[in-house]
């Protein structure tokens, strides 16, 4: 790894390749839930244990998350900030507006504006787009994958019906279909000699006409000019 990938990997942190992004939700829910509306800290071992999980795992979920600002850290313990409670506030009522939240939250997040110029011209597969927001940050695939879970939670990306990932909002250009000229009909007052000899698909179009003519006439009650 050269120095300025290293800078980069110490100044981006990615999801843990643990849990994935549901499961993080779920440690944020319960630092929130123990901590209360005070945001009292919470020491990783009883977070992990109501999450079912070791302290490592807690440890390695965190830093995601505090450094985009929905924990704080101090000395073994985790704590949601004014954000991470709003958010789980949110899910607790409406899991729509929680995503809304969190993406207007992260409009501006360094992965976010990354996903935006890597889909900006056509949608990719999850694992390529996960590879490059993960590129010289880590060498564990699954943390990219994570990166695209939370992406796809915040509502900055969606899967089209290819299953590909592109930007929220975005749709494909829409072309109208060309539909083939209507073929030319023969003038309703035709004799009969012209019309028998109009070709199939014209004269089932003009016999469709005159039966809307006909159609009409008899509601309005109307002679038909051809009785």
């Amino acid at each position: 790894m050269t120095r300025r990938q290293a800078e980069s990997a110490a100044r981006f942190t990615l999801p843990t390749e643990r849990i994935n992004c549901r499961r993080q939700l779920e440690l944020l829910d319960i630092v929130a839930e123990l901590g209360g509306p005070e945001m009292r800290p919470v020491p990783f071992s009883e977070a992990g244990a109501r999450l079912g999980v070791g302290e490592a795992t807690v440890q390695s979920a965190q830093g995601f998350m505090r450094q985009n600002g929905l924990l704080s850290s101090v000395r073994g313990t985790l704590a949601v900030t004014s954000e991470g409670l709003r958010l789980f506030e949110l899910r607790g009522r409406d899991s729509a507006h929680a995503r809304l939240y969190l993406r207007d939250l992260w409009r501006d997040a360094w992965f976010t504006r990354s996903a935006s110029k890597i889909l900006r011209h056509t949608p990719e597969e999850a694992s390529a787009l996960a590879q490059q927001l993960s590129r010289h940050l880590t060498r564990t695939p699954e943390r990219g994958l994570h990166l695209v879970e939370w992406l796809d939670y915040a509502l900055a990306v969606e899967a089209d019906t290819d299953g590909r990932m592109r930007l929220a909002g975005a749709r494909p250009a829409y072309t109208p279909p060309t539909e083939p000229a209507p073929p030319a009909a023969a003038p309703l007052l035709a004799s009969a000699e012209e019309i028998s000899g109009l070709p199939d698909s014209q004269f089932y179009a003009v016999m469709q006409a005159y039966r809307t003519l006909l159609a009409s006439r008899a509601h309005t009650g109307t002679a038909s000019p051809l009785s």
